[in-house]
């Protein structure tokens, strides 16, 4: 998987836990912490963790229209909606995988929970991947 699957992944997995977060009205929200509060942090951690920051930054920037004296790169063409839903389902399979394969989950609270709503958007989407195309 490449880094897009990756990142598609990593927010594939973000919005399943705010929507899961969202409707459960016993979880309570921690406090937003800065990278600045993880100075105790190994420094090679710290190092890795501005590196991805940086490089989502970098990727998202690159999404808005470009305005540049330069020559674009050809973007490529958008996939089909089947194709992202098969992406979005590969996805959901392997964030499924990961939390699975943990080695403790009784450790990672929710973990369960989790599991449940990322298999029960992995029918509805392969429902979606499998139902007959109109026309």
């Amino acid at each position: 998987m490449g880094p897009s699957g990756a990142a598609a992944v990593a927010v594939g997995l973000w919005v399943l836990v705010t929507v899961g977060v969202a409707a459960d009205p016993e979880v309570v929200e921690p406090p937003r912490r800065f990278l600045s509060h993880y100075r105790s942090l190994d420094p090679r951690a710290l190092l890795a963790i501005k590196a991805l920051r940086d490089r989502y930054e970098e990727e998202t920037l690159s999404w808005r229209p470009r305005n540049c004296s330069f020559r674009r790169r050809r973007d490529p063409p958008r996939p089909s909606s089947r194709a992202l839903l098969r992406q979005v389902a590969r996805g959901l399979a392997d964030a499924q995988e990961v939390l699975s394969s943990l080695p403790s989950p009784e450790l990672f609270p929710g973990v369960g929970p989790t599991l449940e709503l990322l298999a029960a958007a992995g029918r509805d989407v392969a429902a979606c991947v499998s139902a007959p195309r109109p026309g």
